[in-house]
């Protein structure tokens, strides 16, 4: 069995879900509404002709769409990783000057207390 997720992620994961399936159905919609658009002034097309060039051109669109969707998320999550990478040496480089003035605070006072 699985570790479960505390609830406040799984939540999180249940409305990423939901948002990612939103705006796919929403790039599918506009996919087949500029397709219905692009053939509109072909008159000369029958109905079933129309339905099945509308069909294939959204398809076309929503594969390109898929695609730049996939890229960007592929961007996002690359980004994310070098941000965290660069945050975790900027943390330490924080970490490492703050103890390194403790030591000469410390130091120092060590020095005036000898007195």
């Amino acid at each position: 069995m699985g570790v479960r997720k505390p609830p406040e992620e799984e939540a999180g994961d249940g409305v990423r879900r939901i948002e990612g399936y939103l705006l796919w159905q929403r790039h599918l919609s506009d996919a087949r509404a500029r397709a219905e658009h692009a053939v509109a002034p072909l008159d000369w097309l029958t109905g079933a002709e129309r339905e099945d060039v509308v069909r294939r051109l959204a398809e076309a669109l929503a594969d390109t769409s898929r695609a730049a969707l996939r890229e960007t998320a592929q961007r996002a999550d690359s980004l994310r990783r070098e941000y965290e990478d660069r945050y975790a040496v900027l943390k330490r480089r924080v970490v490492g000057w703050a103890f390194c003035g403790l030591a000469v605070v410390g130091f120092v006072n060590s020095l005036l207390l000898m007195r």
